[in-house]
């Protein structure tokens, strides 16, 4: 009977053990499913954020006036489409609301939890004069004029937010989205007290954007590879093409070439332009530099481009 007794025991703790590890391989299993669950929707959060940022930069890079940035959407009776930037954002109220990616030609562009991204602009980045000198305004983790835009994924919505179907009778409140001092659109903020706070977000500095957006300058400046056949080639490499040779830098700021002069300012005097790059004030924030009678740079800051003729397209 001992026996048959400890037999029992022994079974039944076989019993409890299997039990017990089988209860704890399924929590783990759980977790492991919410950790792939919730690295799944960060992975596409970053992803949408990220594409919103290249979208913004080179619509900016390819614009009428270059590093001009769409404004945000807002959708409203007289603007019913979702996605269409607004066609000016002059106040405060207007330069935040939610990405235009309808303008931007890209698909609805929506973050791990499924809701759209939101799009804060700084001031001075939605009509001319822009050029490299215009700083960003928007403050960001505490740093002033951190970020020429800010694009935000909301996630769900937090204890006191409350989201209602959308419609143009019906638009999206700031505040129902974004957290804490973000809904105000101009001083943005990645963490705070517990509860308070699921914003992701990603900035475009002034640095970035006109790393971009200088490149299109001095390439407009130079003379295009691309210029279509029955235009004219532009800038230094028609001055080449007119006179064999580049003009030599303007030393007294007239616009003017100054014989013997290699390094200066560029002669835009001398030169045929696109009329805004005097519209933007980006003609005085050029540097030049005559290397030879065939050779030439230009540079705004840290961007530099090189000028060889160009007697016939597609160029060399």
């Amino acid at each position: 009977m001992g026996h048959a007794k400890r037999v029992q025991h022994g079974v039944a703790l076989l019993l409890f053990l299997l039990v017990v590890f089988g209860i704890a391989a399924t929590f783990s299993l759980s977790a492991l499913n919410q950790n792939a669950f919730r690295l799944e929707q960060e992975s596409r959060t970053e992803q949408a954020l990220n594409l919103a940022k290249e979208a913004l930069i080179g619509d900016a890079v390819a614009s009428a006036i270059p590093g001009r940035l769409r404004c945000p959407e807002s959708i409203s009776i007289a603007n019913p489409i979702e996605g269409q930037a607004q066609g000016s954002c002059t106040t405060a109220a207007s330069r935040i609301g939610r990405f235009p990616w309808k303008t931007l030609r890209l698909d609805t562009l929506r973050d791990g939890t499924g809701e759209p991204l939101w799009y804060a602009l700084s001031p001075g980045f939605s009509a001319a004069p822009i050029n490299s000198n215009t700083l960003g305004q928007l403050q960001v983790d505490g740093r002033p004029n951190a970020a020429v835009a800010v694009i935000v994924a909301p996630g769900v919505p937090l204890s006191g937010q409350s989201r209602t179907a959308v419609t143009p009778a019906n638009p999206p409140q700031v505040s129902q989205y974004l957290d804490l001092t973000n809904s105000g659109g101009s001083s943005f903020v990645s963490s705070g007290p517990a509860g308070t706070i699921n914003d992701r977000f990603v900035i475009i500095t002034q640095a970035e954007l006109f790393k971009a957006v200088n490149t299109r300058v001095l390439a407009e400046l130079r003379g295009l590879d691309d210029q279509a056949p029955n235009l004219p080639v532009r800038g230094l490499r028609n001055f080449h093409n007119l006179y064999g040779t580049f003009p030599w830098a303007d030393n007294d700021g007239d616009g003017f070439a100054d014989a013997n002069i290699a390094t200066g300012r560029l002669p835009f005097n001398e030169l045929s332009l696109d009329a805004w790059l005097t519209t933007n004030n980006w003609l005085p924030l050029v540097s030049y530099t005559r290397i030879s009678a065939n050779s030439a740079q230009l540079s705004i800051g840290t961007s530099i481009m090189k000028a060889v003729p160009c007697p016939a397209l597609p160029c060399p």
